[in-house]
């Protein structure tokens, strides 16, 4: 009992540091200058400072970043430390998926580099393989953000083949097939969920998408004659 009380203590004194090295990341805005990326921890220091409570420390970690993120947002600061935090975060606690979509999507969108949001979520998808999710937004950001359509297809595919994955997965493969100019794919797969939906608003949506495939195909037949 007693050397747990000493571990809990030992913790709460590596959470101060942290949360001192958090608040050094908030006051970049506040100072207006950058701060070098060494004065904050790095995963082995914290792994270490951790004892064991590595989820816990990840947590205080990513509510501190997602405040540096807020003050991004409200033009207080740049987010040039952002994916040190991020790869801290997942470090520490790897199952922690939301921290790689949210992270990827900031890292292609707002700070666009799309080749560091792809590489988090593959971190993501290899530290969680059978999280269909984490698939699912890889290809989403080929999808938006790479205009990669096949690329999308293929993540979209492997995520709809998933335990727990849902029919979105698939709604997005058969779009990306079709916008990446697979019609003949894309039908096949808006013909499965049509076969395998209980909805009708589902059937309905493939329906149509087929007929407009279809007539897409026999203009281009036509055309080629």
């Amino acid at each position: 009992m007693k050397r747990k009380s000493v571990n809990i203590l030992l913790v709460a004194a590596a959470l101060a540091a942290i949360v001192l090295a958090s608040r050094t990341v908030e006051g970049i805005g506040a100072r207006k200058r950058e701060m070098d990326i060494q004065y904050l921890p790095n995963t082995q220091s914290l792994k270490l400072m951790s004892l064991g409570y590595r989820n816990l420390v990840s947590d205080i970690l990513w509510f501190k970043t997602t405040q540096y993120y807020g003050g991004y947002r409200m033009g207080r600061n740049s987010l040039r430390l952002f994916k040190h935090l991020i790869n801290v975060i997942t470090d520490l606690d790897p199952q922690f998926t939301f921290a790689y979509q949210l992270g990827a999507v900031i890292m292609a969108e707002d700070m666009g580099d799309f080749e560091e949001g792809r590489r988090l979520l593959r971190k993501g998808i290899e530290n969680n393989p059978e999280n269909w999710r984490l698939n699912f937004e890889l290809g989403f950001l080929y999808y938006i953000t790479g205009r990669d359509y096949k690329m999308a297809q293929q993540y979209f595919t492997m995520a709809s083949r998933m335990p727990g994955a849902n029919e979105r997965a698939l709604r997005f493969a058969a779009s990306a097939a079709a916008r990446g100019d697979d019609l003949s794919l894309s039908i096949k797969m808006w013909k499965h969920l049509a076969d395998n939906t209980e909805e009708e608003f589902m059937k309905e949506l493939a329906a149509g998408y087929i007929r407009k495939l279809e007539k897409k195909m026999e203009e281009r037949r036509e055309e080629g004659e």
